[in-house]
């Protein structure tokens, strides 16, 4: 189940494409072009997070973020932007738990195909 839901990065497999990103990667970020994160940008993306869904691994619900906005919304703007700006994000906002979900009917195949995912 864990080579299909997070397969093992192999360098010696990557194709052209793969190498590529990975020396870009390497490259200093630059994002002169980017236009920052209006308010209104970022409170349309917070509005429309699902409510009801587990949080993540910091137990920040989506409910709470919404909240956070609603009190904060120049500070959580800023923040996004400072992100964008200096290509800098949190450690934290690039952890996932993965909880495959058995589809229903198939709970005795042994075929890994049977798991839905949901990361949180």
């Amino acid at each position: 189940m864990l080579d299909q839901l997070i397969p093992e990065d192999k360098h010696n497999e990557d194709t052209l494409y793969h190498m590529t990103i990975r020396e870009q990667l390497k490259q200093p970020l630059y994002t002169t072009d980017d236009k920052e994160f209006t308010k209104e940008e970022v409170r349309q993306v917070i509005e429309s997070l699902q409510p009801k869904k587990a949080p993540g691994p910091n137990g920040i619900t989506n409910e709470i973020v919404k909240l956070l906005f609603k009190e904060m919304p120049k500070t959580m703007t800023a923040t996004y932007n400072a992100c964008l700006r200096t290509g800098c994000f949190s450690v934290n906002w690039k952890v996932a738990k993965i909880l495959p979900i058995v589809k229903p009917g198939r709970e005795k195949s042994t075929d890994t195909s049977k798991y839905t995912q949901s990361v949180y």
